[in-house]
């Protein structure tokens, strides 16, 4: 009985200390939230995105969150959608306002050695179906202080439907 009980005892103590060694580990929201403060400003496509559009970055809620407003005009209509980056624990994190009616959320992994933060799907709001088209991947990678490029991926049917891979250029 002796033995049982210090060998639970051991399984406790164990357990304990990987969720507090888990706990405490750097999840990198912080820095990768660092990296997004850092686009606050007026960017646009570059010259080979055969569709012209712009992001505003801008601080809000007392430097807690960045909110990025996208625009475009398509067949002579404006396109605008919001994404706010935020931290959630040692995550970060974004909510995606987008033009299909949903909004995703997504976690990040910031890796410094190659400057890419990438977002996969967490939850959805306002998801019709399984099958309607929502963004379901986000990778930003990091090129310089006024280049950075993103891909989007659009999944539909429960698979991945396109791509959408654009470079920005700060203008202010």
């Amino acid at each position: 009985m002796r033995m049982l009980m210090k060998a639970l005892g051991l399984l406790i103590l164990s357990i304990a200390l990987m969720t507090v060694k888990t706990a405490a580990a750097p999840g990198g929201g912080a820095e990768a939230l660092e990296k997004l403060k850092s686009l606050v400003g007026h960017w646009e496509t570059d010259k080979t995105n055969m569709n012209r559009a712009t992001l505003d970055l801008e601080m809000t809620s007392g430097g807690t969150a960045v909110l990025e407003k996208f625009h475009m005009i398509d067949d002579g209509k404006p396109v605008e959608m919001i994404t706010l980056y935020y931290l959630d624990g040692e995550d970060v994190k974004l909510t995606h306002y987008c033009m299909a009616g949903n909004q995703p959320t997504m976690r990040g992994t910031y890796a410094p050695d190659s400057r890419t933060l990438k977002f996969e799907l967490v939850s959805i709001s306002n998801l019709k179906n399984a099958d309607a088209g929502h963004m379901h991947h986000a990778t930003y990678t990091f090129l310089d202080n006024d280049h950075f490029k993103t891909t989007w991926t659009f999944r539909k049917d429960q698979k991945d439907a396109f791509t959408e891979d654009v470079i920005y250029v700060r203008v202010k």
